[in-house]
């Protein structure tokens, strides 16, 4: 949002769906999802795009669609061979639904027992997760991107998103043909 010329923050929209697509060869599901994040954020979306890269974006976005328990990540993550880093998010989210979902012990004509049910449950996720660990990437680290990565001196709070958002599109403006 930082560019000037729309076309510019076009082509930036671009590079970081390339860098997705990427991701999703690399099975980093985590990283996918953080800059999809990221470029379906409410300052971005309510601008203008052309209409392939709208398309484009909308595509991306269906892998990591929330309906139906994610079903169509699931699927996808069901079917990838290690190495891969899964949406820990979803993981997370599991786990609690498991965990809230099940009491611990249940009680019985003998008095109250552990839930093996609940703990088998629980155990299933997390070991899928550390199937997923066990198998490394053969990939050389670059120190340009590191830095890249873990330089946040120009970050922006949501705030001035959606301030710069503004400024690029005011409030109430008609929305100009898709290319």
């Amino acid at each position: 949002m930082l560019q000037d010329r729309a076309q510019d923050r076009e082509k930036l929209l671009l590079k970081f769906m390339k860098t997705m697509k990427h991701l999703r060869k690399l099975n980093n599901f985590n990283s996918y999802l953080s800059i999809l994040s990221a470029l379906d954020s409410a300052p971005l979306r309510r601008l203008e795009w052309g209409r392939g890269t709208t398309e484009a974006l909308e595509e991306l976005s269906s892998l990591i669609d929330s309906s139906s328990s994610f079903r169509i990540y699931r699927a996808a993550l069901a079917e990838v061979a290690p190495p891969c880093i899964p949406y820990l998010g979803l993981i997370l989210q599991d786990l609690t639904f498991v965990h809230l979902g099940n009491p611990d012990t249940l009680m019985t004509s003998q008095g109250s027992k552990v839930n093996f049910s609940k703990r088998w449950q629980q155990f299933n996720i997390l070991d899928t997760l550390r199937s997923y660990q066990k198998v490394t990437y053969s990939l050389q680290p670059n120190d340009d991107i590191i830095s890249f990565f873990n330089d946040f001196s120009d970050h922006l709070a949501e705030e001035a998103l959606w301030e710069l958002s503004l400024r690029i599109r005011p409030r109430n403006a008609p929305r100009a043909n898709q290319r």
